[in-house]
């Protein structure tokens, strides 16, 4: 009798054993799992912040006025800004070809040239302007692009 209840006692303790093993595991995989969704989500937070100065322009109506600020604010940056009036079409601080989904070379469209009222560059101040983001393959964004209404 007295060996039986040991047996029962030990068969006990094994099971409670692999209960606590088992539930140590599980935990440990549940934490793994929201450590790597963590790790994901802060990535894209990330890319966010990063893009926000470009991206705050995609769908926005904004003036011609603005759209030369943002010519200049880009201006040293590996980014176009391709500005689309009544007159002509006009990239500026770099070119994009393939259909605006590569980047080129340096443009040599000036900035001054948006406020000769005679040049084909020439930027309305006053003129409305929707912006949109041009991305490449890669979803990087390579370009602000400007329509005049």
């Amino acid at each position: 009798m007295e060996n039986a209840l040991k047996g029962l006692i030990l068969a006990a303790g094994v099971i409670i054993t692999c209960l606590v093993v088992g539930l140590g595991f599980y935990i440990s995989r549940e934490a793994n799992a929201a450590a790597t969704n963590g790790t994901g989500q802060i990535s894209r937070m990330n890319k966010e912040f990063a893009e926000s100065d470009k991206v705050m322009y995609d769908g926005l109506d904004v003036t011609g006025s603005e759209v030369i600020n943002a010519i200049n604010k880009f201006k040293n940056e590996d980014i176009a800004v391709k500005v689309t009036t009544k007159k002509s079409v006009v990239y500026y601080n770099r070119l994009l070809s393939d259909t605006d989904s590569k980047i080129g070379e340096v443009s040599s469209a000036s900035v001054k040239d948006t406020q000769t009222i005679t040049s084909n560059f020439y930027i309305n101040q006053k003129a409305q302007f929707t912006g949109a983001i041009l991305r490449d393959a890669n979803s990087t964004i390579i370009g602000i692009s400007f329509i005049q209404k």
